[in-house]
């Protein structure tokens, strides 16, 4: 892989008459980059295993996607990028090196176009980071700032991850798999915390703690938890809505009505606010944003169902969220009872944090598990969500597991539907095979 030294090269100009190939082009982060290169001038286009909800936003900026080997449209590309997810025997990638083709990562092409920006505002961390870096981005957006936006998920008021906006602020998301994060030299990078995560990549947590204390150095503020400030008199309206009074010390600073449910968010709103204050944004605008802010997608979000009353699709894939999760549905749903659905995100995280994720699901209701998401492994590499079940079986009988959308789905139209709430738990792909089998809309 070719070696940038992007701090160096920080007025550094693309080339626009440079085709761009992107192997993974459908995750959520490479769909943003495919768009920023099209909207530079280049001719870009990519390949990915399946169609996505990033592949139907490609389709409508008119850049195609590969499901299939295109050896043609490989050989003929300048430069090809890596998604995370492509491995060194993948065809598309052996493909490329075959023809000796340049190659750079998601990361480095994410660091190359931040480059562009006067201001770069990058979250990083373990939990929070998408829900923190949209809230930041409605902020300045509100203040008038035009700021450009890359988001790992999708903003729920319009559906997308992206904004074109001006060069002078770029609020990305800065994820730490791969060090991908330390492409990036942020103006202001906030650290929302850290826990063991990726180990599949990072090996052991001292190696991911010095990853992530590299990025604070290559920023020039870095935001993290160690303040004065707080949320008090914290609860819930009828739609289960989080109201609060954002506090310094004994000092109230703005009452706040949000459109999103998780106390989680109280925290992430602390994360805005600090970096609102380093900008010189005044406390209108911040609650402007903070309050028009509805959410991002599979973040604790209710969604509709025809089958039952209460569904809510949560992202959460880390013991540390699914708890978090959890905890809210009961706190909202006092008298139903809970059924957790989780996909496990590759066979890696489920062994590394087995431990963790019996602690986790010990003691729900109903805990349901659906057949794993292996996104860039193969089940030897880990453990799958049948073996996992089997495990927590000892602790709680009433774990049950799936490996087909029809076996599922004829279990949950058992349960007495206005007495259950269902939680999708999982960053895997059941959120979408339920929207294909209209389960959910």
């Amino acid at each position: 892989m070719e070696q940038i030294n992007l701090k160096k090269n920080k007025t550094s100009k693309f080339d626009t008459k440079a085709k761009y190939y992107l192997m993974g082009i459908g995750g959520v982060s490479m769909s943003v980059i495919a768009i920023m290169l099209k909207e530079k001038g280049f001719e870009v286009g990519g390949s990915d295993i399946t169609f996505s909800r990033a592949t139907q936003i490609l389709e409508k900026h008119s850049i195609m996607v590969d499901l299939v080997l295109n050896e043609e449209k490989i050989k003929n590309a300048d430069v090809i990028v890596l998604s995370s997810a492509i491995k060194e025997d993948n065809p598309h990638y052996l493909c490329a090196k075959k023809h000796r083709k340049k190659m750079l990562t998601r990361g480095q092409l994410l660091g190359m176009l931040a480059n562009d920006f006067e201001k770069v505002i990058a979250v990083a961390g373990s939990h929070g980071k998408t829900t923190t870096t949209a809230m930041i981005y409605e902020i300045l957006k509100c203040a008038g700032k035009n700021p450009t936006l890359h988001l790992g998920g999708f903003r729920i008021e319009d559906g997308q991850n992206y904004e074109n906006g001006g060069n002078e602020f770029f609020v990305t998301e800065a994820c730490e798999y791969h060090d991908n994060f330390l492409n990036l030299f942020p103006y202001i990078s906030v650290v929302t915390n850290v826990e063991k995560e990726h180990m599949d990549y990072f090996k052991t947590f001292e190696r991911q703690l010095s990853s992530f204390e590299q990025f604070r150095k290559q920023s020039e503020i870095v935001v993290e938890g160690q303040n004065n400030l707080h949320a008090k008199n914290l609860r819930h309206d009828k739609n289960g809505y989080l109201l609060f009074s954002l506090c310094e010390g004994n000092k109230k600073i703005m009452d706040l009505h949000l459109h999103i449910c998780e106390e989680i968010n109280t925290q992430n709103c602390i994360y805005a606010y600090q970096v609102a204050k380093l900008l010189q944004i005044p406390d209108c605008y911040i609650k402007m944003g903070l309050e028009r802010f509805k959410g991002v997608s599979t973040r604790f979000e209710k969604v509709d169902c025809q089958y039952f009353d209460n569904v809510i699709c949560d992202y959460a894939h880390h013991p540390t969220e699914i708890s978090k999760a959890i905890k809210t549905a009961k706190k909202l749903y006092k008298n139903k009872t809970l059924i957790t659905i989780f996909q496990p995100h590759t066979f890696s995280r489920t062994k590394t944090l087995l431990p963790e994720f019996i602690d986790v699901f010990k003691d729900v209701e109903i805990p349901v598990f659906f057949k794993t998401y292996s996104a860039r492994e193969r089940e030897d590499e880990g453990m799958s969500a049948k073996r996992f079940t089997e495990i927590l079986k000892n602790c709680n009988e009433n774990a049950k597991y799936f490996d087909n959308y029809e076996d599922l789905f004829e279990f949950l139209m058992q349960l007495k539907k206005s007495c259950a709430v269902l939680l999708f738990l999982g960053a895997g792909d059941l959120p979408v095979i339920l929207h294909k089998n209209n389960f959910i809309s």
